[in-house]
């Protein structure tokens, strides 16, 4: 009997292990509405409607992705849970139905929506001419940049750095630089860009939420004749890894110190 029932754990647990492994990644749908998971024991999986983010825990219970609030994650509070019936999942696309009235309320529907792996969004047609990028301080050591790139892969850049793990500002790597991508960079941000899908995010100038003090980032890009304008806070998952690059760019080009003082778009 205790044979059959550590079995029957060890079953249960190999399964779990297996569906959040299937499901890591993050997704975005055709309304952009975007799920990302990192894993159950983690609170910075999150879930986007056209309006709104947030974070949560995450569960896993039969066919169910259950997100919790991190600080109200008690399994006897359904009234404050998101629930999401899952539907399919493969290398390349995830299919759920908002099941709970929370999850209905925050992505406005019942009916299945199918989402995209990140991976896997391309984008041949777009055209890339100029990016202008800002972060702003915060409570804490967060970079302040100021940034321009052009696509003939030219940029100047002004940054604030800290010393890591510390408080203190980072001398060498803080000031004014002009410089210049390599091809290997150049192209790696054109793919960032490309699968933030930030080109199709409406643009957020008065609505956005500043709610908090965090670093405040802010695009401008210019692509196909087209100028797109996004800020945020709380910015989307599929950001994360467009605004790292950004944040760090000091690190992969050939840059050179100047005394120039550069003006920004805003």
């Amino acid at each position: 009997m205790k044979k059959l029932l550590l079995l029957i754990l060890i079953l249960t647990f190999n399964l779990s292990f297996s569906q959040i492994e299937e499901l890591k990644g993050k997704w975005i749908s055709e309304q952009n509405e975007a799920i990302s998971i990192i894993d159950t024991l983690d609170s910075f999986n999150g879930i986007m409607s056209e309006t709104k983010y947030d974070y949560f825990l995450l569960k896993i219970k039969s066919d169910t992705l259950i997100f919790k609030p991190w600080h109200n994650s008690s399994d006897n509070n359904i009234q404050n849970r998101f629930e999401l019936k899952l539907i399919d999942v493969n290398i390349n696309s995830l299919t759920i139905q908002p099941i709970s009235k929370l999850s209905i309320d925050f992505f406005k529907k019942e009916e299945p929506i199918t989402f995209i792996n990140q991976k896997q969004i391309i984008d041949k047609s777009f055209k890339f001419e100029k990016l202008i990028f800002h972060s702003s301080s915060c409570f804490g050591t967060c970079p302040i940049v100021d940034l321009e790139i052009s696509s003939n892969r030219k940029l100047k850049l002004t940054g604030d750095y800290y010393v890591e793990n510390s408080k203190r500002k980072d001398k060498e790597r803080s000031g004014s630089y002009i410089g210049e991508l390599t091809e290997e960079e150049y192209n790696k941000l054109i793919d960032l860009i490309i699968k933030s899908r930030i080109t199709t995010y409406k643009d957020t100038d008065k609505n956005a939420n500043f709610c908090c003090d965090g670093s405040i980032k802010t695009f401008v890009v210019y692509h196909n004749g087209i100028r797109k304008y996004y800020k945020a806070m709380i910015s989307p998952p599929l950001l994360d890894e467009l605004i790292s690059f950004l944040q760090t760019i000091d690190q992969k080009s050939i840059l050179t110190k100047t005394t120039d003082e550069f003006e920004f778009e805003k």
